[in-house]
């Protein structure tokens, strides 16, 4: 079973990176690309899956993190340093191949998501270490 500052560290980082989802996509990259490109984003969505979905990004960083501590370390700098590794392995070159598979998607939309990817992933880091603090990686599943 997980520690309490394991779900802490999701509660938190599931804020915190909804938070930033919300001012990235509803104050920048909403309005210059999504209203923009009404045929190749749905405007319907439901803004609850989302949320949902970043916490479950979340919960699976936590995990993967707790689990991988031992070879970054648990300061907040080694977390935002297991950040950026992950965010690159979930980022690049996926949101690349969005360019290329969906007709219409922007190229330049696809670098931005990819870096914006891995500065969110680096940002988790940082706040999944320092909710979990040092000695807080465990070694259950």
């Amino acid at each position: 079973m997980k520690s309490s500052k394991f779900w802490l560290a999701v509660l938190v980082g599931g804020v915190v990176v909804n938070v930033l989802d919300w001012l990235v996509w509803s104050l920048w990259l909403g309005p210059t690309y999504i209203m923009q490109n009404t045929t190749l984003f749905r405007q319907e969505g439901n803004v609850a899956w989302f949320v949902i979905g970043d916490f479950v990004a979340v919960f699976v960083f936590a995990w993967v993190y707790d689990r991988v501590a031992g070879s970054f370390g648990t300061t907040v700098k080694d977390g935002a340093t297991a950040g950026l590794y992950l965010g690159i392995l979930m980022s690049f070159p996926s949101f690349i191949f969005m360019n290329l598979m969906f007709n219409g998607f922007p190229y330049g939309l696809s670098w931005i998501m990819t870096i914006y990817s891995i500065i969110w992933y680096v940002i988790l880091g940082a706040v999944v270490a320092a909710v979990m603090k040092k000695g807080a990686a465990t070694a259950t599943a």
